[in-house]
């Protein structure tokens, strides 16, 4: 499965802009889908599935301004133009997608942010010689935001 992240309006079926409702039912409509373990705590907002992938939703008076996705474990692509964001290895997706768009670099390279795309993407630690050391050699979330979310 592919889920194209399309900077600043979504990622896959989720957008930008939705109501929580609308968005829940977005996040159930991805293959894989996981109904949630009867914890008692509300989970609003996000959603598990069988890859390992986890999306999750930030609103702001009830309707959506960013989308979160956390790296599958399974057959899933993460993709933005061709680029699987989430399964490169970092140092070649921050390559490719400096080619285009500029970057802007945190956290001494877990995070980067492409501000024209509203795109961010984040791990916890950089292993970029490693591929073993899967949580530092691969981005483990990618973030999209709405318009002003940063400012």
């Amino acid at each position: 499965m592919i889920l194209e992240v399309t900077p600043p309006f979504g990622v896959g079926p989720v957008r930008i802009g939705m109501t929580l409702d609308e968005a829940e039912a977005a996040l159930r409509s991805v293959e894989g889908y996981r109904e949630p373990e009867p914890t008692g705590v509300p989970t609003r907002g996000t959603a598990d599935y069988d890859s390992g992938m986890s999306i999750g939703v930030e609103t702001s008076g009830g309707l959506v301004e960013a989308v979160q996705v956390y790296r599958p474990y399974g057959d899933v692509e993460v993709s933005y133009q061709g680029i699987d964001l989430l399964r490169t290895p970092a140092r070649q997706v921050i390559e490719r997608l400096g080619a285009l768009t500029e970057l802007e670099e945190d956290e001494g390279g877990r995070s980067y942010t492409a501000p024209e795309l509203l795109l961010a993407l984040w791990r916890p630690f950089v292993e970029d010689e490693n591929p073993a050391e899967e949580q530092g050699h691969y981005f483990q979330s990618v973030l999209v935001a709405r318009p002003g979310y940063y400012d």
